[in-house]
């Protein structure tokens, strides 16, 4: 079976066609799967030697010791118990797409004047600002947890706006 380098030059070669469109083309017929970053994360780490690492992965699946796993990828292994083999071989295959985490904005409510929104403020770590800090207001949920602000989905007096 080809990759997809292999499937593009062969494409490209016989068709007439440059590389990149022949890529367009590989990429609007075979989609790519999309997956979380610790699957990602996972098959960078081991796609050189896939099919040993496969057989471990199931190994270690089987006989229930996934300990030496990050969390995040143990939990979607478990999710995905009967199609995680072929999106790992789908990723070699024909590529992948990393997830895109939602972000949010975490603002202060009933504050008259200036908004406080939380930015992170990169020597201070996260903190509730005016508007004078206008750059850094979005986080992921996985940010605002490590941080120590979970609690602001929680919280009547913290307004969460999901944004694009």
């Amino acid at each position: 079976m080809m990759n997809k380098d292999e499937a593009v030059k062969r494409l490209s070669k016989v068709g007439k066609i440059s590389v990149s469109y022949a890529e367009d083309l590989y990429d609007s017929i075979i989609p790519k799967p999309v997956v979380p970053q610790c699957v990602a994360k996972w098959y960078e780490g081991n796609k050189l030697n896939l099919d040993l690492n496969l057989c471990s992965l199931v190994f270690d699946l089987a006989m229930d010791s996934m300990e030496c796993y990050r969390e995040e990828f143990k939990v979607w292994v478990n999710d995905n118990k009967k199609t995680f083999i072929t999106t790992l071989v789908n990723m070699h295959q024909f590529g992948y797409e990393v997830e895109k985490e939602k972000r949010y904005t975490v603002k202060l409510k009933n504050k008259s004047g200036y908004e406080d929104y939380l930015v992170d403020t990169n020597s201070e770590g996260l903190r509730f600002y005016n508007n004078l800090y206008t750059q850094n207001r979005t986080h992921t949920r996985k940010e605002l947890e490590s941080n120590g602000f979970g609690w602001v989905f929680d919280c009547p007096g913290v307004e969460v706006k999901e944004v694009e």
